[in-house]
């Protein structure tokens, strides 16, 4: 089973159980959005261990999820338990702490899947877990698992109001892959064909391994979003409904986001409610960002986004004609929403580049103490990439995802805008250009500026250094 981009993950959970192993029990904590891949990551840890793996349902009640587990104890522990199981457990403080016993002779680990679907309120399963760690398992060798796709309520558990607030050794949260770790995903894609794959897919790795090398763009999205049942037109839903509820207004308040709303004035706007209990929720569970104008000149006030890019994706295209496309009219969709598709492309891509601006500033010998993000004032200029250390500007640059290559008036325009930043250090700052389609070659005669494809954004180092 071939583990990508994880390494910290498994890493952390290796360590607690050498912990385990050496006599001690061990919690912990795993949690993320659906299909970012936990449930792969802890059956790659669990194979050869001495391992219950437990999968909690939805609308089950309690005496059906107590009574697969019993199953589950007895399946996947055989004949060392098969006589001693009971056929259900009364609650889950009984199942845990029978569990537990089962751990005095030899180390196991138990993976609870999905567990704030154990309780109608996951505060009870928090309290249940928190009072037997403390004052029921000591010498067992147990490591106890819990993983949970409902990313707020997790989160919540975990922090301070949280029945487990200090509680587990480990405590980790998986995010949708960058597209530099995705790039594992489809290796066999050119360059610009994986930006576009990933613009789509975002960092999933369910949706990037349906995805085919074999077909061209148009073909992928006509099976994937464009088609009735297609799996990035149905996956959103799942994904939003595991962590948010229909009564918050959540769907609005993205929504108005993918149509271009960014201030919180024109979110409210837009979906004439009150925002800022919803939007705090959704910036904390990691759907949202706020972005302000990096250093002194610019816009003093932030602008909010989807930060998901597949999220990003299926709000900005397929969501308002879900129906059309379920019922067979998903050909014209694509074709009426083209214009849309190619400006989430390039908000992609510019996100992509200010990620690949950190190894540039590495590769190029810039200030260590050099921040990347972006820059904007009012009616006036926008930087797409900033690159700014203590004495001042030593990177802009710009992000074109639109065909055509870069050209000296490019440059010239840069230059204009970068003209209203803060002075830079002696010398002037670094110009760089990420561009799909690459840039003229009289651009090579100004030593100051740096061009790159999406190639470049791709590959480990920081491109090429002239």
């Amino acid at each position: 089973m071939l583990i990508v981009g994880r390494a910290t993950e498994l890493a952390e959970l290796d360590t607690a159980w050498a912990r385990v192993a050496a006599g001690g029990p061990e919690l912990a904590m795993i949690w993320g959005r659906r299909g970012v891949g936990k449930t792969y990551l802890l059956t790659h840890f669990a194979e050869g261990k001495r391992a219950v793996y437990f999968t909690a349902t939805r609308q089950d009640t309690d005496d059906r999820q107590l009574r697969r587990f019993a199953e589950q104890l007895r399946e996947q522990l055989g004949e060392e338990v098969r006589d001693l199981a009971p056929q259900t457990f009364p609650n889950w403080e009984a199942a845990l702490r029978f569990t537990a016993r089962l751990a005095e002779s030899a180390p196991l680990l138990l993976v609870i899947d999905e567990a704030p679907r154990l309780a109608a309120d996951a505060a009870e399963l928090a309290s249940t877990v928190s009072a037997l760690w403390r004052g029921r398992i000591r010498g067992q060798r147990l490591m106890l698992v819990l993983c949970g796709s409902a990313v707020a309520v997790m989160e919540r558990l975990r922090g301070p109001s949280g029945g487990l607030h200090h509680r587990a050794g480990v405590e980790r949260r998986m995010d949708p892959f960058g597209p530099l770790d995705a790039r594992a995903f489809q290796p066999d894609l050119a360059p610009p064909d994986f930006i576009q794959a990933y613009a789509a897919c975002g960092g999933y790795p369910l949706h990037l391994r349906r995805w085919s090398a074999g077909r061209t763009v148009e073909e992928n999205l006509a099976e994937l979003a464009f088609a009735p049942g297609g799996l990035l037109l149905r996956d959103a839903p799942d994904i939003l409904s595991e962590d948010l509820d229909g009564r918050g207004g959540y769907e609005r308040v993205l929504t108005a986001m993918a149509g271009g709303a960014r201030r919180r004035s024109r979110i409210a706007s837009r979906t004439q409610q009150r925002i800022d209990y919803p939007l705090d929720r959704l910036r904390r569970a990691g759907y949202v960002r706020m972005v302000r104008s990096l250093g002194p000149g610019g816009s003093p006030d932030p602008v909010y986004e989807i930060a998901d890019a597949y999220l990003a994706y299926w709000f900005a295209i397929l969501r308002d004609d879900a129906n059309l496309i379920e019922g067979g009219r998903g050909s014209a969709v694509a074709h009426r929403t083209r214009g849309r598709w190619q400006a989430h492309l390039a908000r992609v891509f510019e996100a992509a580049a200010r990620d690949h601006a950190h190894r540039v500033i590495a590769g190029a010998g810039l200030p260590a103490d050099t921040v990347v993000g972006r820059w904007w004032k009012e009616q006036t200029a926008e930087i797409d990439v900033l690159g700014l250390a203590t004495d001042g500007p030593v990177l802009v640059g710009e992000c074109r995802w639109s065909a055509g290559r870069v050209t000296e008036q490019d440059l010239t325009e840069l230059r204009r805008r970068a003209a209203q930043l803060p002075p830079s250090p002696a010398g002037g700052p670094m110009y760089a250009f990420w561009s799909r389609s690459g840039a003229d070659p009289t651009l090579a005669r100004h030593p100051d500026v740096r061009t790159f494809t999406p190639a470049d954004v791709l590959a480990a180092g920081s491109g090429p250094a002239r």
